[in-house]
């Protein structure tokens, strides 16, 4: 059923409100960027922007999370991992969207931040899909195995945050492609691990 009046009014207004604070974080930095310019930008009073986001840092979390919405990542190893590249591979064409992701990064060290919550549960997340996809229609995992494949999780991960900062620095670093050879690699090498616990786990 289509969503109508006020409820629909509400959510084109809360994207509006995303699309210009991307655009505002985009020109004017983290600094450069507060609610009172997006609300007079969105015709709107700081009340208005303050009934759908509590703070700058969480208007600016929510567009990651939308981000992260459209973005979906499922399906088989490999295809979670040409998602995930993908994902990564648009920042030429959403440069604000990579500095502000990673600014947030930084920002969520701070475990006060509304930006940590976010970088945990999305990790969380990502690294539970990773590990579904992998062992779906395989044998249970041990906890050796286990362990084994959330470090390499994280080593990608980590990667990804380090080559979207170098992108920023050096527009030639082609993030994708630097992704998809390393998860790759860590496949074909937990291929091998798998192979060495093989007697073990039958």
């Amino acid at each position: 059923m289509a969503i109508r009046g006020s409820y629909a009014k509400g959510i084109a207004k809360r994207a509006e409100i995303l699309d210009v604070a991307l655009e505002v974080f985009a020109t004017e930095g983290y600094r450069g960027t507060s609610l009172r310019k997006v609300a007079s930008l969105c015709n709107l009073s700081l009340a208005g922007v303050m009934h759908y986001f509590e703070s700058k840092e969480d208007l600016l979390v929510q567009i990651l999370r939308r981000r992260d919405d459209a973005n979906t990542i499922a399906g088989t190893t490999e295809e979670q991992e040409d998602a995930f590249a993908a994902a990564l591979g648009r920042g030429p064409s959403e440069p604000g969207l990579v500095a502000l992701y990673v600014t947030m990064a930084a920002a969520a060290a701070n475990p006060e931040h509304p930006a940590a919550a976010y970088f945990q549960e999305r990790n969380a997340k990502l690294m539970e899909l990773s590990v579904d996809s992998y062992y779906k229609d395989k044998h249970q995992p041990g906890a050796e195995e286990l362990d084994y494949f959330r470090a390499m999780a994280r080593v990608i991960l980590a990667a990804a945050d380090g080559l979207q900062l170098r992108w920023l620095v050096d527009p030639s670093v082609d993030v994708a492609g630097d992704i998809k050879l390393l998860t790759k690699a860590t496949r074909e090498s937990m291929s091998l691990k798998l192979m060495e616990w093989a007697p073990a786990s039958e």
